[in-house]
């Protein structure tokens, strides 16, 4: 229980997080220097990412390292209200980022510790963080509407408080098994089949990370506000822990090759939808397709990748993991959605994503294919 009560809350601060572009708007930054602000500083502080998870895997201290990425995270929430220059938020980012990044995938190895070999279980879990999410995301929206966006940096700084409360209730890694030296660490990175995989979810998810980025500036160019982009989230979110409830039983019954097929089908739909039918209803509509193109998919991903880092390099794994998923693809996201959300419009820059994700869908659904035949896709 003590893992479902920290994620329902510690995932509050993702529907904070969610309205960091409006506040960028308000304050006076254009598409393109939103994009700037969310990629420029995640270069750096990226590159230092799988740092905490060797340094997590080597020392076995995860919920040490865990509360030392979230105190720092919590000072620069505090710090973001007192900057408004292009540089100064650039700098205040690239900590955020450093400090933020990290966290979700080591609470994830510590849960997936906590699993043990029942690691498809991850998804039951983890409903319990779509679930704050969804109970506050349109709430906040409406909070943020009525009073001043800059407001959302103090609702996550309390947030973050009590997470930091309920992370000592969290139980301790289980692993007997330790790393001995750290040339070990170079095993992960010669797995093939998780370099396909990263090379996959970076390019789905620098599509997801797009959206992401300019789906509130999107909101509001087409005469939404933040309470419509609240309820919108709200439905993403509440579609999700369905598809986290059922991911175990996903998992255990379908070939690999079948669940990216149809991942990579949902985003290339729900990408179409936003390009060619940019009217409300539609736009709330597509946003069910989140419970495949993002609960089911990084459910998927965490398993996936568990079981190919293997129990030793688990947290190394994870952040490898959440590097791609979170950091580089949202480089790359920002930066070309941007562009080309600045010089073509926001429904150009979904269609140039949904044509993406299907021919990357279909190319690494062929390859996973020829693998199951020969019974090769964990290795």
């Amino acid at each position: 229980m003590a893992f479902k009560l920290y994620n329902f809350i510690f995932y509050i601060t993702m529907a904070a997080f969610g309205y960091f572009n409006i506040y960028f708007r308000d304050i006076g930054l254009d598409s393109f220097q939103i994009g700037l602000v969310n990629a420029v500083p995640r270069i750096f502080a990226l590159l230092l990412m799988p740092i905490w998870g060797v340094l997590t895997d080597y020392f076995q201290e995860n919920k040490k390292v865990l509360f030392i990425t979230m105190s720092g995270t919590l000072i620069t929430v505090l710090i973001f209200p007192f900057a408004h220059s292009l540089k100064a938020l650039m700098f205040i980012m690239f900590l955020y980022t450093l400090f933020q990044n990290p966290i979700l995938p080591l609470s994830d190895s510590l849960l997936l510790d906590y699993l043990g070999d029942k690691s498809s279980l991850y998804g039951r879990f983890r409903l319990w963080g779509s679930l704050g999410y969804m109970i506050t995301v349109s709430l906040l929206g409406y909070f943020l509407e009525k009073t001043v966006s800059v407001n959302l940096f103090y609702v996550y700084a309390v947030i973050l408080v009590i997470s930091l409360f309920l992370l000592k209730f969290l139980p301790k890694s289980k692993r007997d098994i330790k790393v001995i030296n750290l040339v070990d660490f170079k095993k992960v990175f010669r797995k093939k089949r998780l370099i396909y995989f990263l090379i996959f979810i970076f390019i789905l998810q620098t599509s997801m990370n797009a959206n992401y980025t300019y789906f509130p500036i999107y909101i509001l160019d087409h005469g939404g506000r933040e309470f419509l982009l609240g309820i919108a989230m709200t439905i993403s979110s509440a579609s999700e822990i369905l598809a986290f409830l059922f991911s175990d039983k996903i998992i255990k019954r379908y070939r690999f090759s079948k669940i990216i097929f149809l991942i990579s089908v949902s985003f290339m739909f729900r990408w179409f939808a936003l390009s060619f039918f940019p009217v409300t209803p539609i736009i709330l509509i597509s946003q069910l397709l989140h419970s495949i193109t993002f609960g089911l998919f990084f459910a998927v991903g965490v398993d996936y990748v568990n079981r190919l880092s293997g129990e030793k390099f688990r947290a190394t794994g994870q952040n490898i993991y959440s590097a791609v998923y979170m950091g580089l693809s949202a480089v790359s996201g920002s930066l070309l959605g941007g562009w080309i959300y600045q010089f073509f419009g926001g429904e150009m820059m979904y269609l140039f994503w949904g044509i993406i994700v299907i021919i990357t869908g279909i190319i690494y659904s062929l390859y996973l294919y020829k693998l199951e035949e020969k019974n090769e896709v964990v290795s």
